[in-house]
């Protein structure tokens, strides 16, 4: 039962309801203590007070952190994890860097190859910017970790 009320929660995070800047910051809690603290897990988020975004750009955007931060977990074996970024008026900039093995740089860039390789998660995350027309760059090197990148803006409107 409490496994399918996590599963139910996650569906649309709760903390969502508070905005982007508290969801994050909750993931990352999350994570802390899912993970035992065996991860440092850093959020450096400056958002204007107060400042929001359509709910599916807010959704899709913490599913690629979630992501990102899930795969430096599972795959990296990171042992140090970073979210920050910037949550401005009709702007939204976000990173994750972690220092996890990495991999073969490009093979995150394009959403042909990422799914050719089998690599969903990142095909996820490419997905999800791409409904939001968010720009997603994802650079890597193998022993250097992974740093994923999304930049978020509102158009405007005719």
């Amino acid at each position: 039962i409490v496994r399918l009320r996590e599963i139910v929660s996650d569906l649309r995070p709760p903390m969502l309801t508070y905005g982007l800047k508290y969801a994050l910051e909750g993931l990352a809690d999350n994570l802390s203590e899912r993970d035992h603290d065996t991860t440092r897990i850093l959020t450096q988020i400056e958002a204007v007070d107060g400042c929001r975004y359509p709910e599916n750009v807010e959704h899709n955007l913490y599913r690629v952190i979630q992501e990102a931060c899930e795969n430096a977990l599972k795959y990296a074996h990171a042992r140090s994890i970073e979210i920050a970024g910037e949550l401005s008026p009709g702007r939204v900039a976000l990173q994750v860097v972690d220092d996890g093995v990495g991999f073969k740089d490009g093979i995150g860039s394009h959403l042909d190859e990422v799914i050719a390789n089998k690599h969903y998660g990142l095909a996820g995350m490419h997905e999800r910017a791409e409904l939001i027309g968010a720009v997603l760059n994802i650079s890597s090197r193998p022993g250097q970790g992974t740093q994923i990148q999304i930049r978020w803006e509102l158009k405007e409107l005719i």
